[in-house]
């Protein structure tokens, strides 16, 4: 018959179908394998372990004090074993549960072997007593090192909470000296208005310690330190400090420990905008003075609109003249002419009178007949339509020259209103036809232009400066050419000559003021700058197309306003 101990080895595979059994039926197959093999060397381990520990001693493990405290090698492979489930994450009440299994196995496998009962109880009880000492073993190193673990962990943490606590007292610091860096007041209030935190402005402000302030309500510190304002989040207040004598700008913002969270208190900000207040009064006053200085340049710029319009005239005074001068040259002969055949028509009709008075007898009829012939009465009374004619001919010239020239020369009107450019055009060239009629012939191709919102006079003033600076433009004899049209909203004129044409290097240049290429005395560099202005004074523009020996075409765009 086979010994205990050959049972125990030789009952390997018995004892793996019997504790796999147990396992499946019971659901421990949930936190171990399901693979025999994976099963193997914890029975041969088990089995190794109790016959070992037989050959040792042969009598049951005691279960005293003093045996359980004993280091020996029953217990070595279950704590090693226990350890490793442990580790694997297994509780310890599953452990107890599969070590069960273990000893059911081990007794069945005994009480099947067919000991005489008595070697069969004893058996058993060795069995039992084994399972009991492996089982107290591994439940004290569990325990054990389960707590030294946990120990392990804690000290862990507490480092890791000691680390973030160092660091986060750093960053307090860190945050409290850069906030006390600020030179604006900056103070953190809870949902009901006490003070959590200030900055060392506001406590110097205050002239109160840090523990002084904290907990107390932000309105009453400041109005106990001299500002009284009511505080709105978004709205800026300005404030006067009297102790002072300091302007703030208090603001009030929501705080919030999250964005997604509601408001959990108030941030205060009081900015010291005293010298902000003195610079921006000094700027005002500084507007003040520019404001003043442009109405100033507007008046000196008006006054040299006029100077240039009045020198224009000069320059004019003498063709206007002459233009003057000969309408008023033969209205004057034509009126000696008149005044001779009245003397005569006097005279002639003073006998006529007589003699019919006196009977008329045929004798006196041929002698009045032949007084007519003499008196040419016929002949001046064809006369008469022609002088009068051309009398009132050259009175209306007169009167048309005077009116462009008063109309062109008046400075009272101002004032933006509806014209036609082209009416402007004709008034203008005929004032200025005695600097053109001598040295070019011109021709006007005048569109058909709606009215437009403008400054006739003003106009007025471009167009002569262009036409004046045409002529001048031609040395012997040449053609300027004037059209006028309408595109895209704008109404365009255009002054175009045969003269000697504009330098390439002048051409950025001539409307600068007082730049001239004319000589000295003959030009005060005006024109074109003052035509520029009055051009974008009426949102328009001008340009100028040059070619040096073949002329010039200065382009002028107005856009057509309506009435308002």
């Amino acid at each position: 018959m086979a010994t205990f101990t050959e049972i125990i080895v030789r009952g390997e595979d018995l004892l793996l179908t019997r504790i796999l059994s147990r396992a499946e039926a019971n659901g421990y197959f949930r936190f171990t394998s399901r693979d025999p093999e994976q099963w193997r060397p914890a029975i041969r381990g088990t089995s190794g372990s109790i016959v070992q520990a037989f050959r040792n001693g042969g009598e049951p493990p005691p279960l005293t004090a003093d045996a359980l405290g004993m280091d020996e090698g029953l217990t070595a492979f279950g704590v090693v074993e226990s350890r490793k489930y442990r580790l694997a994450g297994m509780p310890l009440g599953i452990f107890l549960g599969l070590s069960r299994f273990f000893r059911e196995a081990y007794d069945d496998l005994v009480r099947s072997a067919g000991f005489p009962p008595e070697e069969e109880d004893r058996y058993r009880r060795y069995v039992g007593r084994f399972f009991d000492r492996n089982e107290i073993s591994a439940c004290v190193a569990w325990s054990m090192e389960s707590g030294l673990e946990h120990a392990s962990d804690l000290v862990r943490k507490h480092d890791e909470l000691s680390r973030l606590y160092r660091l986060v007292a750093v960053a307090k610091k860190e945050w409290e000296g850069t906030i006390d860096c600020v030179d604006d007041m900056l103070l953190l209030a809870d949902p009901h208005g006490r003070i959590r935190r200030c900055n060392r402005v506001f406590r110097e402000f205050t002239g109160k310690s840090y523990q002084e302030i904290l907990g107390r309500p932000y309105d009453q510190t400041l109005r106990e330190a001299g500002i009284d304002a009511e505080l709105a989040c978004g709205r800026p207040v300005e404030q006067f400090h009297g102790k002072s004598g300091k302007w703030f700008v208090l603001r009030l913002f929501p705080f919030r420990k999250d964005p997604d969270q509601e408001v959990a208190g108030a941030i205060v900000a009081i900015h010291d905008a005293t010298e902000i207040k003195a610079m921006t009064g000094e700027l005002e006053q500084k507007n003040a003075r520019l404001s003043e200085a442009l109405s100033e340049i507007r008046r000196t710029q008006s006054k040299l609109v006029q100077q240039e319009k009045m020198a224009s005239i000069g320059q004019l005074a003498a063709g206007v003249a002459h233009e003057i001068n000969n309408p008023i040259g033969f209205i004057n002969s034509n009126l000696g002419t008149l005044g001779k055949y009245l003397s005569r028509l006097s005279e002639f009709l003073f006998e006529q009178t007589a003699c019919i008075g006196a009977g008329a007898p045929a004798a006196t009829v041929d002698a009045l007949r032949q007084k007519r012939e003499q008196l040419k009465i016929d002949y001046i009374l064809k006369d008469l339509d022609d002088l009068v004619r051309e009398s009132l001919e050259g009175a209306e010239r007169v009167r048309s020259i005077v009116a462009d020239l008063k109309s062109f020369s008046r400075v009272d009107e101002s004032d933006f209103k509806m014209a036609d450019l082209n009416e402007c055009l004709r008034s203008t060239i005929n004032i200025v036809w005695n600097e053109i009629k001598y040295k070019a012939t011109m021709k006007k191709d005048l569109g058909e232009i709606p009215r437009t919102r403008c400054n006739p006079q003003q106009m007025n003033q471009v167009f002569m400066n262009l036409l004046v600076n045409a002529a001048h433009a031609i040395e012997n004899r040449g053609e300027i050419t004037v059209r006028s049209w309408v595109s895209d909203g704008s109404i365009g004129v255009c002054v175009e000559d045969t003269g000697r044409g504009i330098p390439k290097e002048n051409l950025e240049r001539i409307f600068e003021p007082f730049f001239t290429t004319k000589e000295v005395g003959k030009g005060t560099g005006l024109g074109l700058s003052i035509t520029y202005d009055i051009v974008k004074k009426h949102r328009g523009d001008i340009s100028v197309r040059s070619e040096p020996g073949k002329g010039t075409s200065f382009t002028v765009r107005i856009p057509v306003v309506e009435e308002v």
